[in-house]
């Protein structure tokens, strides 16, 4: 009924036009409609021309054709249209392109606007524009001062950008869409069809005239991104029925949803992946698998009580040999799992950053190798928001960040408590990048038997660091790891701002850093780490520095063999250092030569030199070269533990490595005390249950799984009171952790 109306309409203009003289015509169009047309019988061949030669409030009327530019509105407030803006005809909209030729944004707003209208184009191809990143490949609405803009009656397809692959509004205050038909966009971090900014840009959509979103692409919101503000969407179809945060996503405010219609419905299995597949497959069976790991993501449902796995054949996920996008994002409760190592390669090819994990909990990513990842802050992988993930048998490979302040394969940030497990964090030496990893902002992330190797940052300006930044609260657990070779000229091993919280390392390797002006390990302001049974040998001769000013530090070791001994730690009276039983400093012996370079050799001081306490002594099973973790009934100093060429003793499988009990702290106490625990059992923590005994064996207190929020990282603070909420007696308790018929005990002191 519309297009009849529209079309009657245009006749009757076209007939006053005709009983008025020519001339009318032309002077009217002279004076706010100028004509583009290839053909050369308009005013302009090129859009970019008629806008260029228009003033405020001119039409540009473009007739049809594939118009290979990068339009700019240049400040002007006009209407840019096809000719199905005085016809009605659909055909227009089809028939009249704008091609970015993945050259930029097809159309960039970004000067001082107060309205402008784009109305009857397919718009794409445009691949976005910006000063740090590319936003918006179909239309960028850039900068904060543009009042109104209208989209309207336009198809916006086949666009990528950094963030909004459709349309990306961060400078529009009043943004109108009408009847807009936005699908199959990509956006490497946010919104791949639409990309929403602060509180205070604002997104419209017609309820009469409504829009289809659907099919686009982006780790974060793959069809809507919002980072501040409600937003009401109305649509006529949307990529699904009832959209999960993955589909519209907002940091901090809320997206309310009214959708008629809807393109897919989401797939509650496990899917299947091969460099060999096609995503018009099922991708339910390994014989029928799907091309694209995002699109699988796209298609994949699952919820706490039916977690589903994206299943990754052998072969290379890449840009130039599959079409693979990145950045791949995550979706809670699921898994993605390759083949290993080895086998199952996902190669960014320098095109951007691998993954994107932002405000998902409960997924992991295992068995492959994540290659040749480049962006300006992080090339692997950066997780936001994020808790209960684990990342197992991943190889980290090359990851580059052009920015040397930032991190070349890992980035979390905002109480983000990840597990890392068999993880390979290593670079070639003679590439450039950030430091390999970086936590901040209350994250706990955890590093079981990983190795952080060959990392290496430049220039002098106080910013870079090797191989670990923790910063504003963040304090990793890193147990059975190796950090060796890694340079960076402030820090080559682990630097640490304001942990708060005590930074553990336990029978860890930290050999080879080059040499710094910070030492192998920078304490500073209110940063505090607890090392036991590990080895530091490096070519700096301060091993730990405690930065002079600022809140005090401290540095806790037992069983360490540490280069140059107490004379290696520089406390610069600013903080205090715990020198404990059982340190040495003598020459490790290691084997040297691939593969594990750092095993130790026969003779070596740190063979069964660790902490005869093997009891809940928060190891694996297994050290980093696969051997059992403990022989002769004592463990060894470092990650990794000797086994002779002809086995003299045998592994001690008494210890318990599904239950990783830490001594309380402080310890003996006064009024509370701080029990810390993390878990192997990464999916089950509800059941765990943590009890305080008195020397009778009389309960006093007992703390249960999801009742006391056990996560993976769990800290009991224990304030000497019972079950009914009297203090307790000065004297000695035991706190027991029990899950699955497994159970560690440590003792504890109360005093007056």
């Amino acid at each position: 009924m519309k297009h009849k109306f529209l079309n009657i309409f245009s006749t009757i203009i076209f007939l006053i036009i005709i009983l008025v003289h020519t001339n009318l015509f032309c002077e009217v169009r002279s004076k706010s409609t100028i004509i583009v047309n290839t053909d050369g019988t308009g005013d302009y061949v090129s859009i970019q021309e008629g806008i260029d030669a228009a003033s405020d409030f001119d039409t540009v009327l473009v007739y049809p054709g594939t118009y290979y530019e990068n339009v700019s509105y240049n400040g002007k407030n006009l209407t840019l249209a096809s000719k199905y803006l005085i016809t009605g005809d659909e055909v227009y909209i089809n028939s009249t392109i704008i091609d970015g030729n993945e050259n930029g944004s097809c159309v960039l707003v970004f000067e001082s606007v107060n309205h402008g209208t784009i109305c009857g184009f397919t718009i794409q191809h445009g691949s976005g524009s910006g000063d740090s990143s590319l936003y918006g490949g179909g239309i960028n609405l850039y900068y904060n001062n543009i009042y109104e803009f209208h989209i309207e009656n336009c198809i916006i397809k086949d666009n990528k950008a950094n963030m909004g692959g459709g349309i990306s509004s961060i400078g529009c205050q009043n943004l109108y869409l009408k009847d807009t038909k936005i699908f199959d966009n990509r956006a490497r971090s946010g919104g791949g069809g639409i990309a929403k900014g602060d509180d205070g840009i604002n997104v419209f959509f017609s309820s009469f005239n409504k829009c289809n979103i659907y099919n686009n692409y982006a780790p974060i919101g793959s069809d809507i991104y919002n980072h501040k503000g409600d937003m009401d969407v109305i649509v006529d179809t949307f990529t699904v029925e009832e959209p999960t945060k993955f589909y519209a996503y907002s940091r901090e405010d809320e997206i309310t949803m009214d959708i008629e219609n809807h393109i897919i419905e989401p797939i509650n299995n496990d899917l299947y992946v091969s460099p060999d597949g096609d995503n018009s497959s099922s991708g339910l069976t390994p014989s029928e698998p799907l091309l694209n790991i995002y699109d699988a993501l796209i298609k994949i449902k699952s919820d706490s009580t039916h977690p589903n796995t994206i299943h990754l054949a052998e072969g290379t996920y890449s840009p130039s040999a599959t079409g693979e996008f990145f950045a791949l994002g995550g979706k809670e409760y699921i898994s993605i799992i390759g083949a290993g190592k080895e086998e199952t390669i996902l190669d960014a090819e320098q095109t951007f950053r691998l993954f994107i994990v932002e405000n998902v909990n409960n997924f992991s990513l295992e068995n492959m190798r994540l290659q040749n990842g480049y962006n300006q802050n992080t090339g692997g992988i950066s997780i936001y928001y994020s808790s209960n993930s684990v990342i197992k048998n991943v190889e980290f490979f090359n990851n580059l960040s052009s920015n040397v302040h930032s991190e070349s394969h890992i980035h979390g940030s905002q109480y983000s408590n990840t597990v890392f497990e068999n993880v390979i964090l290593k670079n070639t030496y003679d590439e450039v990048g950030g430091k390999a990893i970086r936590f901040a902002s209350h994250s706990s992330p955890i590093f079981i038997n990983c190795s952080i190797e060959k990392n290496k940052t430049l220039e002098e300006d106080g910013r870079n660091f090797g191989a670990m930044s923790l910063i504003n609260y963040a304090s990793p657990i890193i147990i059975n790891s190796l950090i060796a070779d890694n340079y960076g000229q402030i820090t080559s091993g682990i630097s640490s701002i304001w942990s708060g919280d005590t930074i553990y390392v336990i029978n860890s390797t930290i050999a080879d850093n080059d040499d710094c002006s910070g030492g192998t390990i920078r304490l500073v302001e209110n940063s505090h780490i607890r090392l036991i049974n590990t080895i530091l040998r490096n070519e700096s001769d301060t091993e730990i520095y405690f930065y002079p000013t600022g809140e005090e530090n401290s540095a806790t070791l037992e069983y360490c063999n540490v280069d140059g001994g107490m004379d290696a730690i520089d406390v610069n009276n600013n903080g205090t250092l715990n020198w404990g039983e059982g340190n040495i400093d003598q020459d490790p012996l290691f084997v040297g030569g691939d593969p594990f370079s750092y095993q130790l050799s026969e003779g070596s001081p740190c063979i069964d030199a660790g902490t005869p306490d093997t009891t809940g002594l928060n190891l694996p099973a297994t050290d980093l070269a696969g051997n059992p973790r403990i022989y002769n009934g004592r463990v060894d100093i470092g990650a990794y533990e000797y086994k002779p060429e002809a086995v003299g003793g045998e592994p001690d499988t008494n210890f318990v490595n599904k239950l990783y009990l830490f001594q309380n702290q402080p310890n003996p106490f006064k009024n509370s005390t701080e029990i810390l625990f993390i878990t192997s059992d990464y999916e089950r923590v509800e059941n765990y249950t943590l009890s305080i005994y008195n020397t009778k064996g009389q309960l006093v207190r007992r703390y249960a799984g999801r009742a006391n929020n056990f996560s993976f990282k769990t800290k009991v603070n224990w304030d000497g009171k019972d079950s009914q909420g009297r203090e307790v007696a000065p004297g000695t308790y035991f706190y027991k952790l029990e899950y699955n018929n497994n159970a560690v005990v440590r003792k504890m002191v109360k005093v007056k």
